[in-house]
């Protein structure tokens, strides 16, 4: 089945290019280069496609239903569209127990301060993974905030470090690579965002 793209490479160089002021300062703010964020952006929008709508749909229905019936179902139902209550979404798809993770992993660290997005709770919450998953939606900042602190968290896991001005290229190509997906090792997906990543360095 062909996939129908919502979005295209131009749409992903046009946030970059619109946005710049925004991606500096979060990039200043989380201690992440910006030609992270840029990557992830040209790797992710161009890739947003109508599955992703559709399951961004389930969600919002669910967490609707959710806030009439105050019923709620763990993640192991997550295959489950009637049963599905966090989804990759916004610019950067990303999950709101990544993004709820990530913000944990950042205070822990003094990289945000306690008060900073004082309303996170844990991913356990199912109040805290509602209010996550809409704000990653609607709130661009927001959603790129959270892929600069998943970059950090990802750095952490794969490298036992965050300081950014010591990576090696394989380094970097294991960062990408787990931002993509829960791996140990290089995927297609890392090698190709570093070639954007060189690009945004030049």
């Amino acid at each position: 089945m062909n996939t129908i793209r919502i979005y295209n490479k131009n749409k992903a160089e046009r946030i970059i290019k619109n946005d710049t002021v925004l991606i500096e300062r979060i990039c200043c703010s989380c201690h992440v280069p910006a030609p992270f964020i840029k990557t992830v952006l040209m790797m992710e929008v161009p890739e947003i496609d109508l599955m992703d709508f559709l399951a961004d749909a389930a969600v919002e229905i669910n967490w609707l239903r959710y806030l009439l019936f105050r019923t709620y179902h763990p993640k192991r139902h997550s295959n489950n569209p009637f049963r599905k209550y966090d989804s990759s979404t916004g610019y950067c798809q990303i999950f709101s127990q990544v993004a709820i993770e990530s913000i944990v992993f950042a205070r822990e660290r003094g990289i945000l301060a306690a008060t900073d997005f004082s309303d996170i709770l844990t991913a356990e919450n199912p109040d805290s993974l509602r209010s996550v998953w809409f704000r990653l939606k609607r709130d661009k900042a927001f959603n790129m905030t959270c892929c600069a602190l998943n970059l950090l968290f990802c750095a952490y896991q794969m490298t036992g470090k965050i300081d950014f001005t010591d990576y090696s290229d394989n380094d970097i190509k294991l960062i990408f690579s787990r931002y993509n997906g829960n791996v140990k090792k290089i995927t297609a997906y890392g090698e190709k965002a570093f070639l954007f990543f060189q690009e945004f360095c030049t």
